[in-house]
């Protein structure tokens, strides 16, 4: 991008151009290229400006002596430099947790100024996406969707590059998609701004994991567990929902029970490769006789196989 400068002219001709005109000729186009600091921008920014910057593009005292004492010469300044910071970020790729996936995507700004700048950004999120722990980064407003994050001190030319985690935060777990997810764009303490960036947010894909549930022929009420990624892909995590009919419950504690009790839920997040076979078991308490008890594996919206799910006699 180029730079815009303005260069400084004096005009000692002061009989061959009046005042008048040299003031109203000259003066205003170099005003004019100075963009004006956005209030609200500038208010939302918490970062303070570096003592250097006091004083930039108000104009200076004329080096050059006064013409027959009573014209001075008109001077141009150099204008603050319009976009003074560029941001670059890659787009998201979501994984972890199926039910909350994340990632941290790496942002770099870069000082294009022609002098020091104080650096940072803001970032704005679709409604489904926010931030986790940031110490770079504090919100912005009451939306819950915006962020201020910065500031640090960077010569002409030098850039910064900080991780942001982003949490997908809707009430259902979503798979296989990309969507639109956010701004990014520099700004200074004292307004200016750079050009905002779009970037992307990729789910988690669907893949096929195949679950096989068995009594164990020991022990009438524990059952074996079996969870097989034949996916293309390596899963991080998974749940396995157990449906507690009337009369059982599940004993063994890594099945965390819902609030109403009719279910529990056992979070697997060991990792599992493609290929590869989670195995572990399950202890419950059928006193009143023999119950059929369900088992499948969630979200059942990420599975595209049939064999997600077990009934099992237990007791």
């Amino acid at each position: 991008m180029k730079k815009t400068l303005l260069v400084l002219a004096t005009s000692l001709t002061a009989l061959a151009v009046p005042a008048a005109a040299a003031a109203s000729s000259s003066a205003p186009a170099a005003l004019s290229s100075a963009p004006a600091a956005s209030s609200s921008s500038s208010a939302a920014l918490s970062f303070s400006s570096p003592a250097s910057a006091s004083g930039r593009g108000a104009a200076q005292p004329a080096s050059s002596p006064a013409v027959r004492g009573s014209i001075q010469p008109v001077t141009r300044v150099a204008a603050l430099d319009p976009e003074p910071l560029s941001v670059k970020l890659t787009d998201v790729v979501l994984g972890g947790d199926p039910r909350r996936p994340s990632a941290v995507t790496k942002v770099t700004v870069t000082n294009d100024s022609t002098q020091a700048e104080r650096a940072g950004f803001t970032l704005s999120l679709v409604s489904n996406l926010t931030i986790g722990s940031s110490t770079d980064c504090a919100p912005t407003g009451d939306t819950g969707h915006k962020w201020t994050c910065g500031g640090w001190d960077l010569a002409p030319g030098k850039s910064v590059t900080v991780g942001v985690p982003i949490v997908a935060a809707q009430p259902e777990a979503v798979f296989g998609i990309k969507i639109y997810a956010g701004t990014v764009q520099g700004i200074t303490p004292d307004g200016r701004t750079g050009l905002p960036q779009d970037f992307a947010a990729t789910y988690p894909a669907k893949t096929t994991l195949k679950l096989n549930v068995v009594r164990d022929p020991l022990d009438p009420q524990s059952v074996q567990v079996k969870a097989t990624n034949a996916g293309t892909i390596p899963l991080d995590a998974y749940s396995l929902i157990v449906l507690t009919p009337t009369g059982v419950k599940v004993t063994s504690t890594a099945c965390k029970p819902s609030d109403d009790g009719q279910w529990c839920e056992v979070y697997r997040n060991t990792g599992l490769a493609q290929g590869a076979t989670d195995t572990f078991q399950l202890h419950l308490s059928a006193p009143n006789g023999p119950r059929d008890v369900k088992f499948y594996l969630a979200p059942t919206a990420r599975y595209t196989n049939a064999d997600t799910t077990a009934l099992v006699s237990v007791g």
